[in-house]
């Protein structure tokens, strides 16, 4: 009687574990969602120490105080740095929200209106700005008063921009209370609603100057940035276990690989 022969335990098992995370089906989703974090490092970074942009300079800055702010080496510097990560970090940013919102069960006016809306904010609440102040100190010998204009046009595009954000915002809260796949809990679309009306705020950066209603004010910025600040990091972590969850069966990759024929494999013998 022959010996049971002994069970030959699957070669994925015993794959270097390096090789499994490699083959993880949802590795593109994760490279595209790490690149979030870093992005926004890299914009905390460039517009807090590197330039003390943020919190925004009074509108009412002394005018020698402006043209010694916008001829910089610094602001130069750190302009570059965000204009080399910004093509690939606020696109891929937008991806990473795409992939949860493409999930939900609403209409696609409202998964587009969210796309769009991005798209317009990011152009002019970020790249307009940035290259104004980066405009303003490229070439020395500009007149006072011009520097001035580039100034207030950078602040009242940055901060003021932030009713460009009302449309994408809005689109995603009312996608997320209205999803049938409760792809992400309807608490956070209550929460992002309020984020969307305290932006509405920030119009009063046009009219005025003074406090609170200025582009420095406790109303239109700070009150804003007391809900956005911790908005973000939930919406992050949120999406974050919405991706962890999704099934494989949902994804393309794997949709497409039960699609092609399957071979046998036959060992080779020497």
């Amino acid at each position: 009687m022959s010996e049971p022969t002994a069970a030959i335990e699957p070669i994925a098992s015993v794959q270097p574990k390096k090789i499994r995370w490699l083959k993880n089906k949802k590795l593109d989703q994760y490279l595209v969602f790490w690149v979030v974090p870093v992005f926004f490092q890299v914009f905390g970074l460039v517009f807090v120490p590197l330039t003390w942009m943020m919190p925004p300079m009074s509108p009412d800055k002394p005018l020698a105080d402006i043209v010694t702010f916008m001829q910089t080496s610094p602001l130069e510097l750190a302009l570059s740095l965000y204009i080399l990560v910004s093509g690939l970090g606020a696109v891929v940013t937008v991806g990473a929200y795409w992939l949860v919102l493409a999930r939900m069960a609403v209409s696609p006016a409202i998964k587009y209106a969210f796309l769009a809306g991005q798209v317009i904010g990011s152009v002019v609440g970020a790249l307009l700005p940035v290259s104004l102040f980066g405009l303003a100190g490229f070439r020395s010998g500009y007149d006072p008063e011009t520097l001035a204009m580039f100034y207030d046009f950078a602040y009242l595009a940055y901060n003021g921009s932030l009713g460009c954000f009302c449309l994408p915002w809005l689109a995603l809260s009312l996608a997320i209370i209205l999803d049938k796949n409760r792809i992400l809990p309807k608490w956070l679309g209550y929460y992002t609603a309020w984020q969307y009306v305290t932006e509405l705020f920030a119009a009063s950066v046009w009219l005025t100057t003074a406090q609170p209603f200025g582009w420095n004010g406790y109303l239109a910025f700070y009150f804003n940035m007391l809900l956005y600040v911790p908005w973000q990091i939930i919406i992050f972590f949120q999406i974050y276990k919405a991706l962890k969850n999704q099934p494989e069966d949902e994804l393309d990759n794997v949709r497409l690989e039960r699609s092609l024929p399957s071979y046998q494999a036959v060992p080779a013998y020497s």
